[in-house]
């Protein structure tokens, strides 16, 4: 995880996030990226100015200046460096090209959750980014304070993990000394994990669980999560096979609405 990409939108939940990454960052020596994209609206413009010189733009500088003002004194203190950047474009640049640009390994971003037609209409910044982004995902909910990692769950389903799909989750686990827990919500009697498929969790203590549904995968996995005192859940990016065939829309992405603790996204 040598590139951090952090996207922020200046609101308390982004700089949750970013003080997350710093943390994590500091584990694996990584570099930051603190990036904030915006599209500029004809009310924004002002004819009598050009370029950077338009007041819009200086006024979205001034708050990346803020921003990084206020974590400049970790930063040093833990030997890190940081890049800020701002510039007009679409969120799905910043996810795509701009992360290929870079080399980015890793984001973290925090999620501001949406329910009913906001979710519908609006969909959420973290979101898009868990359709876009080619490299693992990792969604701070507001207000998470960073802990160092201690007990991961990773939920599946029947269907297999790729081996390079678990290594930002292993890289995780050995860093910090964290055990594994294959989670597996069973949605019917005869349905059971296939412990031997999971490879590419070298060197880290792992646990087998399979516990009934409740309501729904989503709920019965937080549910898992605050009993076992749970600190990562981790999940690959595509839901397929029974979930997809009982319930519409994606696990993943529902879970990105409502995760609880920091939600690591792994793309397929």
């Amino acid at each position: 995880m040598q590139k951090i990409l952090i996207p922020t939108d200046f609101s308390s939940v982004a700089d949750n996030a970013t003080q997350y990454a710093i943390e994590m960052a500091a584990a694996f020596k990584s570099e930051l990226f603190l990036y904030h994209v915006f599209l500029m609206k004809r009310g924004d413009y002002d004819l009598n100015f050009s370029g950077e010189e338009q007041p819009f733009i200086k006024k979205v500088n001034l708050k990346m200046e803020k921003t990084k003002e206020k974590f400049e004194e970790i930063i040093n203190q833990k030997e890190l460096t940081i890049k800020t950047k701002t510039y007009e474009g679409s969120i799905f640049s910043l996810f795509g090209s701009t992360v290929k640009k870079n080399g980015i390994s890793l984001i973290v971003m925090g999620s501001k959750g949406a329910s009913g037609l906001s979710k519908v209409i609006f969909g959420s910044v973290a979101a898009t980014a868990l359709d876009i982004a080619e490299v693992p995902l990792l969604v701070v909910p507001p207000k998470y304070p960073f802990q160092p990692l201690r007990h991961i769950v990773l939920a599946m389903d029947h269907k297999e993990f790729s081996p390079h799909l678990l290594l930002p989750l292993q890289e995780l686990a050995v860093k910090f000394g964290a055990k594994v827990t294959i989670l597996n919500v069973k949605t019917d009697s005869n349905q059971k994990i296939k412990r031997e498929k999971i490879i590419g969790l070298d060197n880290v203590e792992i646990t087998y669980r399979e516990i009934p549904i409740s309501k729904s995968i989503n709920e019965s996995i937080n549910i898992f999560i605050e009993k076992e005192n749970c600190d990562l859940l981790c999940m690959k990016r595509r839901d397929k096979g029974f979930f997809e065939s009982m319930y519409k829309g994606s696990i993943t992405k529902n879970q990105v609405y409502n995760t609880q603790v920091p939600l690591l996204v792994l793309p397929e």
